[in-house]
């Protein structure tokens, strides 16, 4: 994942809380995947099934290892997965938020030509 430098000072009040709520979900989502890789150990695994430990050959420790090399591969798909769907919705969040932003000026830019018309319509009456 490729770090970011963001100047809260530069962002709206609305991309400041989808920001915070954006690092908030991240760093729960890490403490969560700190806590389940220290739950899957080689002993764990080896304790959930005893057939492992009677299969100790050399044969048997390549089962071993290519197990946990897909275990570590599915944990790493998992939260690339997660990012990506944090980063969607982080994305989806600043959308909408520049869709209201973007609305409001339209509505402003309205009012403004909707006064220059009176305006104008006033000053060619005279």
């Amino acid at each position: 994942m490729d770090k970011v430098t963001v100047n809260l000072l530069e962002l709206s009040d609305p991309q400041k809380t989808a920001f915070l709520e954006h690092v908030s979900a991240y760093l729960q989502q890490r403490v969560e995947e700190e806590r389940y890789y220290k739950s899957i150990s080689l002993p764990s695994l080896e304790k959930d099934n005893m057939g492992l430990k009677f299969n100790l050959t050399v044969k048997g420790q390549h089962k071993i290892s290519g197990l946990k090399n897909t275990i570590e591969k599915i944990k790493s798909l998992e939260a690339e997965k997660k990012n990506l769907l944090l980063e969607i919705e982080e994305l989806k969040k600043m959308a909408d938020a520049k869709a209201t932003a973007l609305e409001s000026e339209v509505g402003a830019l309205a009012d403004e030509v909707k006064s220059l018309k009176i305006l104008m319509g006033k000053n060619n009456q005279a």
